[in-house]
């Protein structure tokens, strides 16, 4: 009889050892939520006829980026500038435009707003020649007797398409090089190298 009492008990110690008690440390920690909407760059500046592109992050409680967002653009005067849903900020008229960007995680919604700068066109722009395979910026707008700087962090080339351009810049894959744009127009441009889908437009006024 005292040998059954004596397993018994150590059956009942055992069970409650293996039970633990707790969690055991196994906790994955909160579920991320939608609590930041942030834009970049937070105060563009673009020239009339120019553009500019916005991006949209979602950032959560812990500021870890998330995924899964969803975001539109609205400008608050499409007199001054206009925003596609990609997020292309185009400059229409010299002045000041508020851009609200509204982003949408789930069942979250949150809005950020930025203001877009409208300058008359200077006499230089840069536009960088991309890993990614672009030129950003896509467009770029100077005044008669301007000049635009290519600058390339990889092979890329620069040819035009449209006539009157002053010439076209070989295939670099670093440094920079510039061309002057003495007459008014637009001027499209891509990289043979790839394709019509790296393209770019210079314009001058």
């Amino acid at each position: 009889m005292w040998k059954a009492r004596v397993l018994g008990v150590a059956a009942l110690v055992t069970v409650a050892g293996c039970s633990g008690g707790g969690d055991g440390g196994g906790g994955t920690g909160p579920e991320p939520v939608f609590t930041s909407l942030t834009i970049a760059p937070s105060n563009p500046t673009v020239s009339v006829g120019g553009t500019t592109t916005l991006t949209a992050t979602a950032k959560d409680q812990s500021n870890n980026t998330m995924s899964g967002l969803q975001v539109t653009y609205a400008s608050g005067s499409t007199a001054i500038a206009t925003v596609t849903n990609a997020g292309v900020v185009t400059g229409v008229a010299v002045g000041s435009a508020q851009i609200t960007a509204t982003g949408i995680i789930g069942a979250v919604t949150k809005t950020q707003t930025v203001t877009v700068t409208v300058a008359v066109p200077g006499a230089s722009e840069s536009v960088q020649a991309t890993t990614q395979n672009s030129f950003d910026p896509k467009t770029v707008t100077i005044t008669r007797g301007g000049t635009v700087t290519w600058t390339f962090a990889t092979l890329h080339d620069v040819t035009f398409d449209t006539q009157g351009a002053p010439g076209n810049i070989a295939a670099k894959s670093s440094g920079s090089a510039s061309l002057t744009f003495p007459n008014a127009g637009s001027y499209n441009y891509h990289c043979t190298i790839h394709g019509a889908g790296m393209n770019g437009t210079v314009v001058v006024q």
